[in-house]
């Protein structure tokens, strides 16, 4: 390898480590500045367990099952068609 594909390597190199760093601190400017920008909210009291979940369906819900189409074939089943071929034998092949 030449000493000038060394340089460039390095200055590809370099490049990359800067866009890097100047990537991580703009986002880490932009956080700064939301968490400033955002006001801070009372938070609220925790709601009761009935309340957050729901245990039930509404009756307009109606659960319908996925439909599989071309559904691979079981091992179990393969092994089956191996008893059905005709050997090459029995067709009078060489």
């Amino acid at each position: 390898m030449s000493p000038l594909d060394i340089l460039i390597f390095l200055f590809f190199i370099l490049v990359t480590i800067k866009a890097a760093a100047s990537c991580i601190d703009y986002w880490r400017d932009a956080e700064e500045a939301f968490d400033e920008a955002a006001p801070a909210r009372p938070l609220k009291p925790a709601a009761s367990l009935s309340r957050t979940v729901r245990t039930g369906r509404p009756s307009s819900v109606r659960v319908t099952p996925i439909k599989r189409v071309n559904t691979p074939i079981s091992a179990s089943y393969s092994n089956c068609l191996i008893d059905q071929q005709l050997q090459l034998k029995d067709k009078g092949a060489a």
